[in-house]
């Protein structure tokens, strides 16, 4: 089983990367691929696509591409033979708001950020890492990222 992990912008600028490595290799996978780019439009608003279709928010894709647009991220594409790899690393990350994230998770531990926040200032919530949450979608934004 594969899943993709991207480290995000507000993790590269604190400079969690290494830290946020090395909590996942506590996770009985390994990191097959790993690489640092830095994110195109064309890539991040294919990412969101479908978040962007479900919300139809006014003004969402602009505070996706102020985000991510030209922003440093790591990608890693993570590999076990254990069926539950994807339900693993997003334990292991916790819940997308940071405030709300198990203290023992990447985004309880180091997350700074919660949904409240990041609604009053009009941006996207910062919470460090973003996971693949299916098979299917790992499969997609594994072919999209490492192009």
């Amino acid at each position: 089983m594969k899943t993709f992990v991207l480290i995000k912008p507000d993790a590269m600028k604190r400079k969690l990367e290494h830290v946020i490595l090395n909590e996942l290799k506590s996770l009985p996978c390994d990191i097959t691929r790993i690489e640092e780019v830095i994110v195109k439009e064309d890539v991040i608003l294919k990412h969101y696509h479908e978040v962007i279709v479900r919300l139809n928010l006014p003004g969402f894709k602009d505070i996706i591409l102020n985000e991510f647009k030209d922003e440093k991220v790591l990608i890693l594409e993570c590999e076990s033979d254990q069926d539950d790899l994807i339900a693993r690393v997003r334990e292991k990350i916790g819940a997308t708001d940071p405030s709300l994230a198990h203290h023992s998770s990447i985004r309880g531990r180091y997350g700074e950020d919660s949904l409240t926040l990041a609604k009053a200032s009009s941006r996207m919530i910062r919470n460090l890492i973003h996971a693949s949450d299916s098979i299917e979608a790992a499969a997609f934004e594994i072919d999209l990222w490492f192009q």
